[in-house]
């Protein structure tokens, strides 16, 4: 028995003295004021370990704390809402690992320099010269998709990618350095992942020179078009359509009627875009400067921006809400927008309990309400399909004080007929039920509820 608690006493005191804590430094320039969040992976889900706040004017933190496994972890500078990625470092961590480092919000990993953990180090040189070369690879692949088999272009790129290829099988040769064996287990674990094709993380596109792949024939287009869209974001650019705007599209698409496969292909990406942002604006020009100018050489789009531009003037700013019929908790039909039992400045929220993005967004929509409520805002709820049960779950870890509907018809019901096409959506009504916005990003909603509030 005394041997059996020796054993125990002496485990216990060895434990604790393996188990030291580690000492997690950075600079992250562009974050003050904010919590960062180191986090664990079970193999299923994340989970929190330690948290801390970014020093204002400093941008300095530090963190001491204990881990319960060697390994791989996330250092979480802000949770990804909507469109935004989460934003977060990759770190490797052992027993006693002291870490420093400095790197720029929101692009920490393109500007991460390592001044203290040689492992981390190597392996996030391993990481960037990986991405630098397989997302070269995932884009010349797509490229290859959009292209006859007998085009130029096609057979140039193919070369490219067996060059990358082989590339990218020298670079895991390269990284085996045994004296990191914690990040060679997750080089280990990627190479089994790439060989069955399978991608490893998110968009790291920014920072990494992609010029040799010819990616300007499409996907440099994308990604100007998508900083175009993060500009009219802003509220003001609304006011530059007939100048700034026309210009844009023009530039984008006059250059490209030489060649009618990639002309079609960016069309129909404005065509979707205008359509996701609600953006008549930007449809009407490319009807007529595009459709109807002798421009375009397929007319098959006139009919669907036709659609498209009858749909978004149901829900223009300054128009009525539509109608229809929903349930109420008790089961009993409610007439949207005429019957809603609140007045005044009010939220619709169109949401689906199987919508991942939706239940993700549940504490954001919380925090608004709990910071605009006291200055007048109203939340109502619209459940899309599925049974009550199942709404009435969903519901539980929601404000009681909402007004929360349901509509049993799902897509073919209420929200169908608004033409909303994905969730969570919002509809930001005044007094009267007009239409202030809609939109699918939430901190559009809260902008124009700092300037009405």
């Amino acid at each position: 028995m005394y041997v059996k608690i020796f054993v125990c006493v002496y485990t216990l005191i060895s434990v604790a003295l393996l188990a030291q804590p580690v000492v997690i430094e950075g600079k992250i320039t562009g974050a003050e004021g904010r919590t960062i969040v180191l986090l664990g992976y079970n193999g299923a889900e994340n989970f929190p370990i330690d948290s801390t706040v970014v020093v204002t004017e400093k941008s300095y933190f530090r963190m001491r704390s204990e881990i319960p496994y060697q390994g791989l972890f996330k250092l979480m500078v802000e949770k990804g809402q909507g469109r935004n990625q989460d934003r977060y470092i990759d770190l490797i961590l052992s027993n006693g690992s002291e870490i420093q480092f400095s790197t720029v919000f929101p692009y920490l990993t393109d500007s991460l320099k390592v001044q203290k953990g040689r492992e981390l180090s190597y392996f996030h040189e391993f990481t960037r010269s990986y991405n630098g070369i397989q997302y070269k690879i995932i884009l010349l692949a797509e490229l290859l998709q959009r292209y006859p088999a007998g085009d130029s272009f096609y057979n140039v790129a193919e070369q490219k990618i067996h060059k990358l290829s082989q590339e990218k099988a020298e670079l895991f040769k390269r990284f085996r350095d045994t004296a990191f064996p914690l990040a060679n287990r997750y080089i280990s674990m990627l190479r089994q992942w790439d060989a069955k094709g399978d991608d490893f993380s998110g968009s790291f596109y920014r920072g990494i020179d992609l010029s040799d792949t010819l990616w300007t024939r499409n996907v440099l287009l994308h990604q100007k078009i998508g900083q175009y869209y993060s500009y009219l974001a802003n509220n003001q650019s609304f006011q530059d359509f007939h100048t700034m705007n026309k210009n844009f599209i023009d530039s984008v698409l006059n250059p490209l009627k030489v060649n009618e496969v990639l002309w079609k292909n960016i069309f129909a990406y404005l065509v979707r875009a205008f359509k996701a942002m609600n953006y008549p604006e930007g449809l009407e020009y490319l009807k007529v400067k595009y459709m109807e100018g002798d421009v375009c050489t397929d007319g098959a789009n006139l009919p669907e921006i036709d659609e498209i531009l009858a749909n978004l003037e149901v829900l223009k700013p300054g128009a009525p809400l539509p109608e229809g019929m929903v349930q109420t908790l008790e089961g009993k039909e409610l007439l949207v927008p005429a019957e809603l039992p609140v007045s005044g400045l009010k939220l619709m929220i169109f949401w689906s309990h199987k919508c991942r993005h939706c239940n993700e967004s549940k504490p954001y929509w919380e925090d608004l309400y709990k910071r605009k409520s006291p200055k007048g805002l109203k939340v109502v709820t619209l459940h899309n399909g599925d049974t009550r049960q199942e709404w009435f779950r969903a519901i539980e870890d929601l404000p009681k004080e909402w007004i929360h509907l349901h509509d049993p018809l799902g897509w073919n019901g209420y929200t169908g007929r608004l033409k909303i096409t994905g969730t969570p959506a919002y509809i930001l009504l005044d007094a009267e039920n007009r239409i202030l916005k809609k939109t699918f990003d939430l901190m559009e909603i809260e902008s124009i509820l700092n300037n009405v509030l």
